[in-house]
């Protein structure tokens, strides 16, 4: 808007032309002051505007809130020429709540896109989406935050995105009806959290797998966040998506009878491509960095299927059984990458019993873990360095002795400043030589030896690091040895994690 008022100056023919040509006026932002919006709401006659409120914190545009509670009276009288509206106060404002509530609730017949993003408050309820008096029937975009949507209404029929978050009570059977009356929906976001101190609502009786109540034939994208796994899989059993081609989950759940192993039912009818995205993209990924959940994902080269499942508060054993029940039902092999960030002894005790891990990526020292006094468990150590872990040994109650991660085969340490002498430690222990098994047996004790490792160091080496690759390179459990960073490998961006 800048340009177009110095355009002005440039002579008395383009002032004429600018004024008097409404398409350049028709986008009006909260960022402008109020007598360019009186411009812009003039100027435009009765074209079809695109109105964008956004509000952050304090840094509240150049204004205090009254002078954008006036922008919002403004705007409010040409509601029916609103065409696109997008209005984010999500970090907070002191904008009149009432005033902000009347201009959501404003009738806009000719609204296209929707998004109303609202700071959360727990003194009033969310205010209800008016979707212009039932004329309203061509919105095409919707993205909903702390709003609340008339689900009863019929005026919602030729959505193309759909994204809801929301905490309260979410009508299920509503939200399948939704996919029932807008065929040509391509995107699906849906973000829920049960209703402080209150339980979870009891679900509709589970419909048969092979049941379904609508096909959504034009869905392409889904996007599930719950703090109770029973809704998402009474949604995914109820409505057909065979066009989907990206899943992404979020398990969250908030008490011991959220069963997670609800959602293997409910996932059947992605199992031919869940087989398929497995055995075609090799290594299904695991992640788990510090204060994020635990993330599992298959990401194929050919994006022939994109399937993203997070785990909140839940224990490793249960997503163990769940993943291997999914590997199972899709007919497929679970071989899993693990990308390890500071994580502590006790989850990596768990991990290392997992047969399927045959790679791991490894960026940063254990946390150690701590007893009842908050002191750590092993005074001597102050950062356990992984290699230093892999080289432990257990008994088996065969009897045998075995090493963590017992089927690994990839070891990627290029991202952990990590000395190759403690690397070379850690082959020796765990790769026993000739002589040390020969000792074992007599004692009847079976060996159960890992297989040799493909490992990937860091390519800028101290003077003393060099000294001990060739004894690396020729070491009876390596592989081979591979330098540099794993930047280059095509891992998806959102969750590729670096700990410098």
């Amino acid at each position: 808007m800048r340009e177009i008022y110095g355009l002005r100056l440039v002579s008395h023919t383009w002032k004429e032309l600018i004024e008097h040509t409404p398409s350049f006026w028709t986008y009006i932002s909260a960022d402008y002051p109020t007598t360019v919006i009186q411009d812009c709401l003039r100027r435009s006659t009765n074209h079809f505007l695109r109105v964008e409120i956004l509000s952050f914190g304090s840094y509240l545009f150049e204004d205090e809130p009254k002078h954008l509670d006036k922008k919002l009276q403004l705007l409010r009288p040409h509601a029916k020429r609103w065409e696109e509206l997008d209005y984010n106060t999500q970090e907070g404002s002191s904008v009149n709540k009432q005033l902000v509530r009347d201009f959501l609730q404003s009738p806009a017949p000719n609204l296209q896109s929707i998004v109303a993003i609202l700071q959360r408050t727990r003194s009033s309820p969310p205010p209800t989406l008016n979707l212009a008096g039932g004329k309203t029937k061509q919105i095409k975009h919707l993205k909903l935050e702390n709003v609340s949507l008339p689900w009863s209404s019929q005026r919602l029929t030729r959505l193309e995105t759909f994204s809801l978050e929301i905490e309260g009570t979410v009508p299920v059977e509503e939200m399948v009806n939704l996919f029932i009356k807008n065929p040509g929906l391509r995107s699906f976001h849906l973000s829920y959290r049960s209703p402080r101190g209150l339980g979870i609502p009891a679900l509709p009786a589970s419909a048969s797998s092979n049941t379904f109540q609508t096909t959504a034939n034009s869905l392409e994208e889904v996007n599930i966040s719950f703090d109770n796994p029973g809704i998402a899989s009474h949604i995914l059993s109820r409505v057909y998506m065979p066009a989907c081609t990206s899943l992404k989950i979020a398990a969250k759940p908030i008490s011991m009878m959220d069963n997670i192993h609800s959602l293997n039912e409910a996932l059947l009818q992605f199992a031919p491509k869940i087989g398929h995205a497995m055995n075609e993209g090799g290594k299904t990924k695991f992640y788990d960095w510090p204060e994020q959940p635990f993330k599992w994902s298959i990401s194929p080269e050919q994006e022939i299927f994109q399937l993203s499942i997070e785990f909140s508060h839940l224990d490793l054993d249960d997503i163990i059984a769940f993943l291997r029940n999914l590997a199972s039902t899709s007919e497929s092999e679970l071989d899993m990458e693990v990308y390890l960030g500071s994580t502590s002894k006790h989850i990596a005790d768990k991990l290392g019993e997992w047969a399927e891990i045959t790679k791991l990526h490894i960026s940063s020292p254990f946390k150690l873990d701590y007893d009842q006094n908050g002191e750590d468990c092993d005074q001597n150590d102050q950062a356990l360095l992984f290699p230093d872990y892999l080289g432990h040994t257990r008994a088996d109650p065969d009897p045998a002795l075995s090493w963590p991660f017992p089927e690994l085969q990839e070891l990627d340490l290029s991202e952990l400043d990590c000395s190759f002498l403690r690397v070379f430690d850690m082959l020796n222990r765990r790769y026993l030589s000739k002589s040390d098994r020969k000792r074992l047996k007599k004692l009847n004790l079976s060996i159960n030896t890992p297989p040799k490792l493909d490992i990937r160091v860091r390519d800028t080496l101290e003077w003393d690091d060099s000294l001990i690759v060739p004894a690396i390179e020729g070491h009876r459990g390596v592989k081979s040895l591979d330098y540099g960073s794993s930047e280059d490998e095509e891992v998806e961006d959102t969750v590729t994690i670096r700990y410098i």
